[in-house]
C-alpha cells in the first residue's frame, strides 16, 4: 500500500481493501454508479458518495505528489536540499504547507532582500539576529557604508539589511502556519459599507457593519458578503490575533542584543505582509468551503427534483400561460411525441374566451389526456381556473395540475429545443416541455442547465468548476439509478448513462434511428465507439422493454445472466416465470450461486431484481391541486393556513409555492420545534406542506411562512 492510499484511509476511515480496490476501478475508467451497483464485492458495498470522496482525495494527493517532485527537483538543482528538508516535504499532506516549505527556495524576481545580499549586507542581518553580538552597533555598521552602492549612512545600511530579516520571517513555514491556523480558528470576518458606494436595492445593508468568526460563518452569509465586495458595495477583511502571533515571532527572532528594536520593527512589518498573504489563502479556502456547502444544497435539491414522481406513459396536455400573447398549448402522446398544438386567448373579451373554451373542450373530448399540465408562471391560476371550469362543466376526466415551469423557457430557446422542434415557435416548445416534465421529470430536466431550474443557492457566486462537476455527477447518479429505455430515450438523456458521453449518445441515437429499435443488449456492440469497456459500464443501466430477452428489461448486468439461467434451471422453470414471482425467488439460496468474482452482494441484488424487475425507484405520482380561494398575495392574511409545494431549499430556509405567483419563505427557525442543523434533512423540493402565514409585505411582495406554528 502506498502513501496516497494511507492518506485516504486516514481521511475517510474506510477499510483499506475497499479503498485500494476502488482506486483500481477508478483508474480503469469505471464510473461511480457502475462501481456502486456492480462491484460491491471489491468495494465492500461502498456507495456513490463514498466512492466520490475517494476519487476527490485521490486526485488531490496525486497532484500533491506531482508538486512535491517538482519542488524537490528545483531545490536539488539549487544544491540546497538537505535530508531534513526532504523529509518535511515528503511527509507534507497539505498543498498550502508544501508551498510554505518551498517559499524560501522558490525562484523569485529581484527583491530588496536580494539587493541587500548583493551589496554585502548579509553579515549585518546575521549580526542582528545573533545571540552573541557584543560589538559597538555604530562601529560595526559603519564598516558597511559604501557610497558606490548608495549606502551613504548607518541608517542606509540598517534599513536595507532589515529586508533580509523581513524576507526570512515572511518565508518561515512555521510562522506562516501559525498565522494561517490562528486566522482560521480565531480570525474575524469584518464587512463594512464601502465609502461612496450606492446600493439601490439595499440588499447588503445587513453587512454594512458586520463581523463574524471565520470558523463559523455560514456559507450563504460569506457568499453574500463576497458578492457585495465584488459589486463594490462592501469591503471585506479578516482580523487576525496579531499581537499573539507577533509575540511568537518576536520570541523566535529577537535575541535581546543591541539590534532588538530594529529586529522588532522587521517582525512587525513582516507580520503585516504574512497576514495579507495568508488572508488571501484563508479567503480562498473559505470560498471553497462555502461553495462546497452551497453546492451540496444544490445537489440535494436537484436530486429531489430529478427524482420527482413521473406521471408515466400517459397522454398530457401542456399549457404555457400567457396574457397578451395568449396561452400556448401542446398535446403529447404516451411517448412524449407532439400530437397537436395551438394558442388560446382568454383575456380578449367574451368572444375570444368562448372560442378558447370550445377549442380546449373539443381537444379534451377527442384525445382524453390523463393530465393537463399548467405552468406555474404569470397567469397560471387564471388558466387553472379556466381549465377547471371546462373539466367540471363537461364532466371531463383529465386532471389539471400546476407544474413548476422553471427553465422551460431556457429549453425553448436552446439548441436542443431547436433541434427537436425546428419549425415550432419558441413558446410552443415551452408548452411541450411543461407537459413532458410532468410525464417524466428526469428525461426532460436533463435537457436544461441545472442552474436555470431554480433550486440552487448562490449558484452564480460559487466555484463554477466545482459546481459543474457536482451537478453532472448528480444527474449521472439519478439517470443510472432509474435506468434508461434505450428505444425511447433522447441523446440528451443517454449521455448521462454510465460509460457514455455526448459523442457516444448521439451515435447511439443515430444508429437507432437508422436501424430501428434494439431487440437485445448485445446489439449495442454494433455501434462504432461502443467498445467492450463501454458495454461493461453501461449495459446494466440500459433497458429494453419487449425485447428478445426478458432480462434486458432489468437492472441485472449481462455479465451475470448465467446466474439467472442456473437459478431457473435449478427451480425447473424458465426465466420469465421467475420475474416477479416471490414464491419462486423465495426458494433461492444466494450462497449456492456465488463464485470467485460474484459474491453474496451481487447474488442478492440479482434476486431482489428478479422479485421486482425493472422497478422504478421514484415514488408514485400524486397530482397537486391548489386551493382555489387564494390566487394573489392580496388574497392572503396573517395566520392563514394553506398548503404549498417546496420549490427550493437553502441553508437559511425553504421557498414554498402557495399558488399566488410569489413563493413564500419559511426560515429555518420556523421549520420545526426541534433543532435542525441541516434543513435539507427535513424539507426537499416537491414536498407538499401545510404552512401558516406569519408575516406579509404586499408592497415588497414578501411572504413569511411557518411550518412549526401549524
Amino acid at each position: 500500500m502506498n502513501k496516497i492510499e494511507y492518506s485516504i484511509i486516514a481521511n475517510l476511515n474506510l477499510p483499506s481493501k475497499s479503498i485500494t480496490n476502488t482506486i483500481s476501478l477508478l483508474d480503469e475508467g469505471a464510473t461511480y454508479p457502475f462501481i456502486a451497483r456492480y462491484r460491491k464485492e471489491l468495494t465492500g458495498g461502498l456507495n456513490e458518495v463514498q466512492i466520490e470522496k475517494i476519487d476527490i482525495l485521490l486526485k488531490y494527493y496525486r497532484e500533491l505528489n506531482d508538486r512535491k517532485e517538482t519542488i524537490l527537483k528545483s531545490i536539488a538543482e539549487q544544491d540546497k536540499l538537505t535530508d531534513e528538508l526532504r523529509a518535511k516535504i515528503e511527509n507534507c499532506n497539505k498543498k498550502a504547507e508544501l508551498e510554505d516549505l518551498y517559499l524560501p527556495y522558490k525562484p523569485k524576481r529581484r527583491t530588496k532582500a536580494t539587493i541587500a545580499i548583493e551589496k554585502g549586507l548579509e553579515p549585518v542581518a546575521i549580526a542582528m539576529l545573533s545571540k552573541s553580538f557584543q560589538d559597538n552597533r555604530n562601529e560595526f555598521l559603519s564598516n558597511f557604508i559604501d557610497k558606490e552602492n548608495d549606502l551613504n549612512t548607518i541608517e542606509d545600511v540598517i534599513d536595507l539589511a532589515a529586508y533580509i530579516i523581513i524576507e526570512q520571517v515572511k518565508e518561515d513555514a512555521d510562522i506562516r502556519n501559525i498565522v494561517r491556523t490562528s486566522g482560521t480558528n480565531k480570525g474575524i470576518i469584518i464587512s463594512l459599507k464601502k465609502k461612496n458606494s450606492v446600493n439601490k436595492r439595499n440588499i447588503y445593508e445587513n453587512y454594512y457593519e458586520y463581523n463574524e468568526p471565520v470558523k463559523s460563518i455560514p456559507s450563504h452569509r460569506y457568499l453574500a458578503i463576497n458578492r457585495g465586495e465584488r459589486e463594490k458595495i462592501l469591503t471585506l477583511k479578516i482580523e487576525f490575533p496579531t499581537e499573539t502571533n507577533l509575540n511568537i515571532v518576536n520570541k523566535k527572532y529577537i535575541n535581546n542584543n543591541i539590534f532588538s528594536d530594529d529586529v522588532s520593527k522587521c517582525c512587525k512589518f513582516a507580520m503585516k505582509q504574512i497576514e495579507l498573504s495568508v488572508e488571501t489563502e484563508i479567503r480562498n479556502e473559505l470560498f471553497d468551503r462555502s461553495s462546497e456547502e452551497a453546492i451540496n444544497v444544490f445537489r440535494k435539491n436537484l436530486k429531489t427534483l430529478l427524482m420527482q414522481s413521473p406521471a408515466g406513459e400517459v397522454s398530457i396536455l401542456g399549457i404555457d400561460p400567457g396574457i397578451r400573447t395568449g396561452s400556448k398549448y401542446a398535446l403529447i402522446d404516451q411517448q412524449g411525441n407532439l400530437v397537436k398544438y395551438g394558442t388560446i386567448y382568454t383575456e380578449k373579451g367574451t368572444q375570444e374566451k368562448e372560442k378558447a373554451k370550445k377549442e380546449i373542450t373539443e381537444l379534451l373530448k377527442e384525445n382524453s389526456p390523463e393530465y393537463i399540465a399548467i405552468g406555474n408562471g404569470t397567469y397560471s391560476r387564471e388558466i387553472y381556473d379556466f381549465i377547471t371550469n371546462i373539466t367540471e362543466d363537461n364532466i371531463i376526466t383529465s386532471v389539471p395540475v400546476i407544474v413548476n415551469e422553471s427553465g422551460a423557457s431556457v429549453y425553448s430557446g436552446s439548441q436542443i429545443g431547436r433541434d427537436e422542434f425546428p419549425k415550432l415557435d419558441i413558446t410552443i416548445r415551452g408548452a411541450i416541455s411543461i407537459a413532458r416534465r410532468l410525464q417524466d421529470p428526469l428525461s426532460e430536466l436533463v435537457k436544461i442547465d441545472p442552474k436555470s431550474i431554480g433550486v440552487g443557492q448562490y449558484q452564480h457566486d460559487v466555484n463554477q468548476k466545482m459546481l459543474k462537476k457536482a451537478l453532472d455527477d448528480t444527474i449521472i447518479s439519478c439517470v443510472n439509478k432509474v435506468g434508461v429505455n434505450v428505444n425511447t430515450a433522447s441523446w440528451t438523456l443517454l449521455k448521462y448513462v454510465s460509460g457514455f458521453n455526448e459523442n457516444i449518445a448521439k451515435k447511439f441515437a443515430n444508429f437507432r434511428e437508422r436501424n430501428g429499435k434494439f431487440s437485445k443488449r448485445e446489439e449495442f456492440k454494433k455501434i462504432s465507439y461502443f467498445t467492450n469497456k463501454v458495454f461493461e459500464l453501461s449495459a446494466g443501466f440500459l433497458r429494453i422493454s419487449d425485447g428478445n430477452d426478458v432480462l434486458d428489461a432489468s437492472a441485472i448486468h449481462p455479465e451475470s445472466y448465467d446466474i439467472v439461467y442456473r437459478i431457473a434451471k435449478d427451480l425447473k422453470c424458465n426465466v420469465k416465470e421467475l420475474l416477479g414471482n416471490s414464491d419462486l425467488t423465495g426458494k433461492i439460496d444466494p450462497k449456492k450461486y456465488t463464485d470467485d468474482k460474484r459474491g453474496l452482494p451481487t447474488v442478492k441484488d440479482i434476486i431482489s431484481e428478479l422479485e421486482k424487475p425493472g422497478g422504478d425507484p421514484r415514488s408514485k405520482f400524486i397530482p397537486y391541486i391548489p386551493d382555489s380561494q387564494y390566487r394573489s398575495i392580496e388574497d392572503l392574511k396573517i395566520d392563514l393556513i394553506i398548503e404549498g409545494t417546496v420549490t427550493n431549499v437553502t441553508n437559511f430556509g425553504a421557498f414554498i409555492d402557495i399558488g399566488v405567483h410569489q413563493d413564500g419563505l419559511c426560515h429555518i427557525s420556523e421549520v420545526s420545534n426541534k433543532y435542525i442543523k441541516n434543513i435539507e434533512d427535513v424539507l426537499h423540493p416537491g414536498d407538499r406542506v401545510k404552512v401558516r402565514i406569519i408575516d406579509l409585505d404586499i408592497k415588497r411582495k414578501r411572504i413569511s411562512l411557518s411550518i412549526k406554528q401549524i
